[in-house]
């Protein structure tokens, strides 16, 4: 029997969580035994699945110094009373992120002598460790990857290529499961009542609010983003239902509601989310590495990434914004320039070159420019409706999903760890 230790330590995001959670429910528990060092974030999911766990102490900035110290008590006694085989962070630089609450990094686990590795969700180690974010900051990363004893690299994102041995590649997702007849009668119910309506799945995390540079211009793109797709999604001449799970409910102006039905979940349980996902007839996202998009292509569900790929400057197109709505006009006036983002809002479009380039993951889904408002409408109309663009994009997402499930399976990459 071999123990594994899961450290998923991040508290905006359940993206990190989600990676540990289903390599470790793939692994036979009459050969593995498993346990989480969690955040409180993790802890309500890990009860209800009945997964042994511990959660590490963050009660705010005024008792930081004592909860590093208390957090470093509970990870000796976990490390001497579990005793795990091998230690997987997911990932190592959410371990250092969450350091400053935590107490807790990769030296912290290099001391107790147990081999150490990490989830790679970008393959790390074809990068500069330089990520640039929204508006041009650039912040230079440690190279902790490549100081694991081991990297687990999941695809997608990630793309096969040939790695080092110490390189471990396995699958992200199972095949999903269908809806039963019944869930699929109270899904139509709810949200195609008659049978016309487009449904229209979205879903973003705490960190996709956050500006963490502090840009004007990124404070105003973050309050139109939401309002730009409403206005997108109103034009398409079609009954729309929006199921969108996020923190933060959208606010959507009168005239738009005429044409949409709106759902807002701040929180949904992950079997009806991925339920709901599956049987919805759109995924879209401002976000290309987001772990609901990849499960959208398991589930063969196209799938439409907003991005933009180039420095807008809008005093600079002054005559074209005429002929724009004039929703376009106010967006234009406040947010006043644009900067390229993959990931929105954090940025990263040159550090998430390299593993996109020559990747077969990017042509599971569909990307266009967010300010482009044809090419963006033209993109959401063909997806949504023509039949055979999205019979086609099923068939790439299928023929893409049936190669990857080749892979090694979560125990065959913890059995080849023996081999370092």
């Amino acid at each position: 029997m071999k123990k594994i230790l899961f450290v998923t330590l991040g508290h905006l995001s359940a993206g990190e969580f989600t990676i540990a959670f289903e390599f470790c429910k793939r692994l036979p528990p009459n050969k593995f035994e498993i346990c989480f060092l969690t955040s409180a974030k993790g802890q309500n999911y890990l009860e209800q699945n009945r997964i042994k766990h511990v959660v590490l102490k963050q009660t705010g900035a005024n008792s930081m110094s004592e909860d590093k110290l208390v957090n470093k008590a509970i990870t000796d006694r976990l490390m001497s009373e579990f005793r795990p085989d091998y230690v997987i962070a997911s990932d190592v630089y959410t371990l250092w992120y969450s350091s400053t609450w935590s107490g807790v990094s990769m030296e912290t686990f290099r001391e107790y002598g147990v081999p150490f590795g990490s989830f790679d969700s970008y393959e790390f180690d074809s990068t500069n460790y330089v990520q640039d974010y929204y508006g041009g900051y650039r912040a230079t990363l440690p190279d902790y990857i490549r100081q694991c004893d081991f990297v687990i690299r999941y695809c997608p994102i990630n793309k096969l290529q040939p790695a080092d041995k110490k390189v471990k590649f396995t699958y992200f997702y199972d095949r999903p499961e269908g809806m039963t007849k019944p869930e699929r009668i109270e899904f139509e119910s709810a949200f195609r009542p008659s049978g016309q309506e487009k449904v229209i799945f979205m879903a973003n995390s705490d960190w996709e609010n956050l500006n963490v540079n502090r840009l004007p211009a990124l404070s105003n793109l973050l309050c139109w983003c939401p309002k730009m797709i409403m206005h997108y999604l109103a034009e398409l001449d079609e009954k729309v239902t929006i199921i969108h799970v996020g923190p933060k409910s959208w606010e959507q102006e009168s005239d738009n509601k005429k044409h949409i039905k709106y759902f807002h979940f701040n929180h949904i349980n992950p079997q009806d989310f991925d339920k709901y996902l599956g049987a919805s007839d759109l995924f879209l996202t401002t976000n290309i590495i987001s772990s609901t998009l990849a499960k959208a292509v398991y589930a063969s569900v196209p799938s439409i990434v907003l991005q933009n790929d180039k420095l807008v400057n809008f005093s600079r197109i002054s005559e074209q914004l005429l002929k724009m709505p004039g929703w376009y006009q106010e967006m234009a006036n406040d947010v006043k320039v644009a900067y390229p983002y993959r990931l929105f809002p954090f940025g990263w479009f040159n550090f998430l070159t390299s593993v996109l380039e020559n990747n077969e993951y990017v042509d599971t889904f569909i990307s266009t420019s967010i300010f482009q408002k044809g090419k963006t409408l033209n993109a959401l109309r063909t997806y949504i409706s023509d039949k055979d663009s999205r019979i086609s994009l099923q068939h790439k997402q299928n023929m893409y999903i049936n190669k990857i499930l080749q892979l090694p399976s979560s125990a065959d990459v913890i059995d080849s760890l023996e081999n370092l």
